[in-house]
């Protein structure tokens, strides 16, 4: 079913950002490969972070389930929705809503790497992210709590080219929305398409005013 613009812009849920990944430690038990009933998203201090050291930090609500669905929108200082970052199906859809542009791929290593600086594919974000195991990355991953799966409360990536995604969770919600408009890796109606590899990351948002306690 279309949804209107306007409904999009008030959509709570993923990011853009940002996330994730890596084995658990040898001995570490393994969480079982299931969600908690009762979706919810988390609004987070977002920091990004590349190989230079200049870094870029904003607010965030995040949404995400397995296996690679994920929603995430960057809100400027006053609230408005800045970027939408909506994937799914192996698929991703970065929005500009104040363009009315939207730049849509594949959601493999490659295209996350052009819009979030990190060489993971979706499902493999989608899992770092919930806390379960992940194969295949030289990531390092910090995350809290330990042991837990589900939208963490702290999260650290680090690349080994040196980029950094760092999350803060300041709160959780419950999801007013259906969940089957999130995490579809299309972007909302009526915007202008334009294919991911045009995407220029200069477009994603920075907020001085936004804490940073990383």
């Amino acid at each position: 079913m279309a949804l209107s613009a306007r409904h999009w812009l008030r959509v709570g849920g993923c990011l853009v950002l940002l996330s994730l990944v890596v084995a658990c430690a040898g001995g570490r038990r393994h969480a079982p490969d299931t969600e908690p009933d009762g979706a919810e998203m988390g609004v987070y201090r977002a920091r990004l972070e590349d190989a230079q050291g200049k870094s870029r930090r904003f607010r965030l609500m995040l949404y995400a389930t397995l296996p690679d669905r994920i929603h995430g929108e960057i809100l400027s200082p006053v609230g408005t929705t800045e970027v939408i970052i909506d994937g799914g199906g192996g698929r991703v859809a970065v929005t500009l809503p104040r363009k009315r542009v939207a730049y849509t791929g594949d959601g493999d290593a490659a295209g996350l790497e052009r819009v979030l600086g990190v060489h993971l594919s979706l499902e493999q974000l989608v899992r770092g992210l919930l806390g379960h195991e992940v194969s295949d990355t030289d990531y390092e991953v910090v995350r809290k709590p330990v042991g837990r799966t589900g939208l963490p409360d702290e999260l650290h990536i680090t690349g080994p080219r040196g980029h950094r995604l760092s999350l803060r969770l300041k709160s959780r919600q419950p999801l007013r929305v259906s969940t089957e408009t999130l995490g579809n890796g299309e972007p909302p109606p009526g915007v202008e398409q334009r294919p991911l590899a045009s995407f220029d990351p200069v477009d994603l948002p920075s907020d001085s005013s936004a804490e940073d306690d990383s």
